[in-house]
């Protein structure tokens, strides 16, 4: 399936499209006001806000027929270059577009807008020529969503659609979704009675019926004798941790706003865990370690929290509890090359078995790193990740902002809707060493012998 964000044509047909769709809401809804209308890898959307009301699908179904109008007409597109202060007055009415224009320095940056028929948007651009250009296109759903993302800021309108140069084109793309659906593993959980939910017991809490949790088991068996012969040791761990362990680690100024609230027992703070890996740090901090004991690789199934805003939740892909197959492997540096090697052959080996389709993606230092390995490390998976036995589908070096992990590989893996999801398999066990090395001096980590 398209990604509409990397195609340049496709990007640029979405974003013309969704100032076409701003203009049909704009005459269906004469005060409606506008936030963002970006393209992303499934289309485009606008966010907008309709006062009191709330888009239903039939007012979804009238502003496609207003938007066919639009493009009916077609009206030429064309962009100015203007001050500040031009824009400032431009949209004075619009306290969304003011809020996006006070950011702008028009010493550092153009300011711009877009102008087609009777409607003006500001915008960097590029466009088409003009909207019959944006004619097939469809609607594909839409959603509420909170202005900047932020909770406590208003409910905006989100549309989401699509655009394609052909009607032919267009068609291919929505039986691809319909097809989707009908893969979505929200149904198939539900037919099969594989999983469930209940908002009683608390959004983003899965519960795994007997039918999931039978093929749980097996899984969870298969992949656990596989790890033994590999030499992982299988630990357990509590899913609660005191606010000390986090403070200690560094998760608590970077993560503590994903984390649940405190609880308070006793006079003493605790907190559901959010990953694994203070508590592995710990049970390696445990006695003092020889060389000659190193790889070290502890792995534990290990039932961890993360919370979650309620719009942001998402079947089994985005919850609130989840149980994370977490390996922390201590190397010595000369061994790390060779422990990526053996782990991204074990994500190829059980990926093959279940003919998953995957990628790999190099996730590199983010600003406020911590840890000590140096560029050599960051180097090496540069160039091991696209050449390693490991055969995904694609590489693609990012930047990616991550707590403990300076560096990381992230293996992803395709769902039916054509979609990368990063929470099955994400390998950083090799990173760790950079997080001892970085936290020895709070104290929670001990000085090993080989150092």
């Amino acid at each position: 399936m398209v990604n509409f964000k990397e195609d340049l044509e496709l990007n640029t047909l979405n974003h013309s499209c969704a100032h076409m769709m701003a203009q049909a809401v704009k005459h269906l809804y004469p005060n409606a006001k506008f936030w963002v209308g970006p393209v992303v890898e499934e289309g485009f959307y606008y966010d907008m806000d309709l006062g009191d009301v709330m888009l239903t699908d039939e007012d979804i179904a009238k502003i496609e027929k207003e938007m066919k109008k639009v493009a009916k007409t077609g009206a030429k597109i064309y962009r100015r270059e203007i001050s500040k202060a031009e824009a400032l007055e431009m949209f004075k009415d619009d306290p969304y577009k003011i809020d996006l224009i006070s950011n702008m320095d028009e010493n550092e940056q153009i300011i711009s807008c877009y102008d087609q028929g009777d409607f003006t948007d500001l915008c960097r651009g590029p466009h088409v020529d003009n909207v019959k250009l944006c004619r097939y296109f469809k609607l594909v759903k839409h959603s509420g969503a909170y202005w900047k993302g932020d909770a406590n800021n208003q409910v905006l309108n989100r549309v989401y659609g699509v655009c394609f140069p052909t009607q032919e084109q267009l068609d291919e793309h929505l039986a691809l979704l319909e097809e989707a659906k009908e893969r979505d593993h929200r149904k198939i959980g539900k037919d099969m009675q594989l999983f469930m939910s209940d908002d009683l017991i608390g959004k983003g809490l899965p519960m795994y019926l007997p039918n999931g949790y039978t093929i749980w088991t097996e899984l969870e068996n298969y992949i656990r004798n596989k790890e033994r012969k590999l030499g992982y040791l299988h630990v357990m761990t509590p899913c609660v941790g005191t606010v000390q362990l986090y403070k200690t680690s560094g998760h608590w100024d970077h993560y503590k706003e994903n984390m649940f609230p405190a609880m308070e027992v006793e006079g003493e703070s605790f907190v559901l865990r959010p990953m694994n890996c203070p508590h592995h740090m710990r049970i390696f901090a445990n006695r003092p370690h020889s060389y000659k004991e190193l790889p070290i690789r502890y792995n534990e199934v290990g039932l961890v929290h993360r919370k979650e805003k309620s719009g942001q939740m998402n079947g089994l892909f985005r919850v609130q509890e989840f149980r994370q197959d977490d390996d922390h492997t201590f190397v010595m540096e000369s061994q790390i090359e060779d422990e990526i090697a053996d782990i991204m052959e074990i994500a190829d080996q059980i990926y093959s078995t279940f003919g998953v389709t995957y990628r790999a993606e190099l996730s590199t230092r983010p600003e406020d790193f911590m840890g000590e390995i140096g560029e050599h490390f960051e180097k090496f998976l540069r160039e091991e990740v696209p050449e390693n036995p490991l055969k995904a589908e694609c590489y693609l070096p990012t930047v990616v902002s991550s707590l403990l992990s300076a560096h990381k590989c992230d293996v992803k893996v395709l769902h039916t809707s054509e979609k990368w999801h990063g929470v099955t398999y994400k390998e950083d066990k090799p990173a760790l060493v950079s997080a001892i090395q970085g936290m020895k001096e709070n104290g929670l980590y001990p000085k090993l012998l080989w150092d």
